[in-house]
């Protein structure tokens, strides 16, 4: 058995393959994969630190290339996350979401950080979950280096549009008459365009900008105050994170079937 090391991480996904796999997000060491031997057995102290959400020191040992838990001290398990059905799929979606940008051996403190703060905030229910979702996704985005413009209408310049939309594909806004003879255009060449938009009101285009734009510790310093607006800006960020990192999320679909 080679030396123990200890890693600080947060179990972002649980996999059950004969043996329990867990996959921790580490500041330090990114996406770290772990068997857990004993983590089927109700008597063994492996059950409790194998559960997703479960943030803490975990004591591992490395056999070959994997690596395989010994022991360890939970910090925080966001167990009231089990009590709403909703919250459960967004904070399942968070942690697919932050397995999908993260890499082995490379440092995701930020990322961790990040996470974390969003769990907080999902677990004591004082933030609607359409904001925090939308902060979420923004930030994820800002931290891969993919965000919008949105100084301005990427065809025309204008600054001042009443409700611009966002070009998802092209990454910037365009204002209502540009959308508009764009999709005329596509009419007239006898198709339709393949372009994505999403309407942004005033007030959503706001937050999206201060959500890019401020510090992590803030990143909730704000509120919608219309339900329309949250919708708006969570819809953006969803669908601009699935359009550039190409991917689909089952527990996104799940959070969207039961709020249906």
């Amino acid at each position: 058995m080679s030396q123990s090391e200890h890693i600080t991480g947060l179990v972002i996904r649980v996999r059950r393959e004969g043996d329990v796999v867990l996959t921790l997000l580490s500041p330090e060491r990114g996406r770290v994969s772990v068997i857990a031997k004993g983590a089927r057995s109700m008597r063994s102290p492996q059950m409790a630190l194998s559960q997703l959400f479960t943030y803490g020191e975990f004591e591992l040992y490395r056999r070959g290339e994997m690596y395989w838990l010994n022991t360890g001290e939970i910090k925080e398990n966001f167990h009231s996350l089990s009590t709403d059905l909703d919250a459960l799929n967004l904070a399942s979606y968070f942690c697919e979401v932050a397995s999908f940008v993260s890499e082995a051996d490379t440092p995701a403190d930020e990322l961790l950080r990040l996470l974390l703060n969003t769990l907080h905030f999902l677990s004591r229910g004082t933030v609607s979950k359409e904001l925090l979702k939308g902060v979420f996704e923004w930030r994820v985005l800002r931290l891969q280096g993919i965000f919008p413009a949105l100084r301005a209408c990427i065809e025309c310049g204008r600054e001042d549009a009443p409700d611009f939309s966002l070009d998802v594909g092209g990454g910037a806004l365009i204002c209502p008459s540009c959308r508009r003879r764009r999709e005329s255009l596509a009419a007239l060449s006898g198709g339709r365009t393949n372009d994505v938009f999403v309407l942004l009101t005033p007030a959503a285009l706001s937050a999206i900008r201060f959500t890019l734009s401020t510090p992590l510790e803030k990143m909730l310093s704000f509120r919608l105050e219309e339900k329309g607006d949250e919708a708006l800006f969570s819809r953006a960020g969803e669908t601009f994170l699935r359009y550039h990192l190409d991917a689909d999320f089952p527990s996104l679909q799940m959070y969207h079937q039961m709020k249906k």
